[in-house]
Formats: C-alpha cells, sequence, structure tokens
C-alpha cells in the first residue's frame, strides 16, 4: 500500500499488521543528545519510564530532565492524590539524580497539557528536546510536538516495558491495559486527533507490510 497520511487512514477493523505501522513505525532513537528530557507520566509505568531517563541522564544524553504528569489521568486507577511527577522525581532522586537537575509539571492530565506544560518551563531559544515514554506512546507525543511546535527537533528514547513494546504487544489478548489494548487504543487515537487537526497529520508507511517478530 502507499504511503497514507494518519487522517487518511480507515481504522475500522485494523489489523495487528496496520496497528503495527501505525503506532510503531519511526520511533527509531536517533542517539542524540539534548539540554532537556520530557518524561511522560503513567501511573502504572513510573518505574520503566524513570529508569530509561535515568540511564540517559547517567549517560549525558540529558542534562536535565522535567517530569510530567498530575494526580487525575486516565492511568490513575487506584485514586492516588500523590501527581505523577511527583512518584516519578522522588523515584529519581533515590537513584541519584541531582535534584538541581529536575523540573516537574505537577498539574497536566493528559499529553496535550504534558507538552503545553513542560515546554513553558524551557528556554525560549530552545530548538531540540529528547522525550521518554513507552514505544506505544512515543508517535502520539512526537505528533503534537510537531504540530504546535515545528522548529524544535525530538529525539525519541523508547522506554520498554516487556509487554506493550513493538516485539511484544500482539502476543496478549485485548483485556484491560494488555499490550493489544493499549496498542490498539493509540492506533484509534492516532487517527482520530489527526483527521481532528490535533496533531501533525503523519505519513504512515508501509500499511500491509507483515509485522516484525
Amino acid at each position: 500500500m502507499r504511503e497514507l497520511k494518519l487522517s487518511q487512514i480507515n481504522d475500522e477493523n485494523l489489523t495487528d499488521e496496520k496497528i503495527d505501522s501505525i503506532v510503531y513505525s519511526d520511533i527509531e532513537d536517533d542517539g542524540l543528545s539534548s539540554e532537556y528530557g520530557f518524561v511522560f507520566g503513567n501511573s502504572m509505568l513510573i518505574n520503566e519510564r524513570v529508569n530509561t531517563s535515568m540511564e540517559a541522564y547517567k549517560k549525558g544524553r540529558i542534562k536535565k530532565i522535567i517530569f510530567m504528569g498530575g494526580a487525575n489521568g486516565v492511568s490513575n486507577q487506584d485514586n492516588s492524590t500523590i501527581p505523577e511527577a511527583i512518584k516519578m522525581k522522588e523515584l529519581a532522586l533515590s537513584l541519584g539524580i541531582n535534584e538541581e537537575d529536575i523540573l516537574i509539571d505537577d498539574t497536566s492530565n493528559n499529553t496535550f497539557e504534558n507538552t503545553e506544560n513542560a515546554m513553558k518551563l524551557l528556554p525560549n531559544n530552545i530548538n531540540h528536546i529528547s522525550i521518554v515514554t513507552s514505544e506505544f506512546h512515543l508517535k502520539r507525543c512526537y505528533a503534537i510536538l510537531k504540530k504546535n511546535y515545528p522548529n524544535i527537533s525530538v529525539t525519541m528514547i523508547p522506554s520498554k516495558d516487556g509487554f506493550s513494546d513493538r516485539d511484544n504487544w500482539f502476543l496478549s489478548d485485548n483485556s484491560w491495559n494488555s499490550g493489544r489494548s493499549l496498542a490498539t487504543y493509540e492506533a484509534h487515537l492516532l487517527v482520530k486527533y489527526a483527521k481532528e487537526n490535533k496533531i501533525y497529520d503523519l505519513e504512515i508507511r508501509n500499511l500491509n507490510k507483515e509485522r516484525r517478530h
């Protein structure tokens, strides 16, 4: 199939191969370093995302980390009143990050608010950032940034969790919060937001290409 923009995709009855292309294509880490790294909150994946950001920090790929997430996000299934950003900061401190290298946005409760609030914490002349989040979430974060901040280049650093990654999401059933349910939901959300002009309308290649195992 020829390349299609997200907004051109019919997302009814998506096959695994199409979900794979929509959600997981073109999310490779380019290996570049940046002054700031955005770490997106998710109450159920805090350990994985903080650990990934710490690896990048200790390697010098990120100098300052912005942890993001309030207490009312969709992933807060235990109704915790502690913002995700605060939980991530505490974990990062226990892992050895310098407190002066941490910034937080503890009020945002979705990815649009995450990016908007975090950008306010950056210098006006910023032209490159890194983003750290789960593989299934990377493309949405990138598309939001590309739509609203087209002059900023973005390095994507994937945080793997062992169940929602590109090489294993399809192994689970569609029960709540399984890798399959997260990837399927994300595919529909990307198409929906592109049609609504809320994110950059990315081109998706190889929609019928066989999934890589």
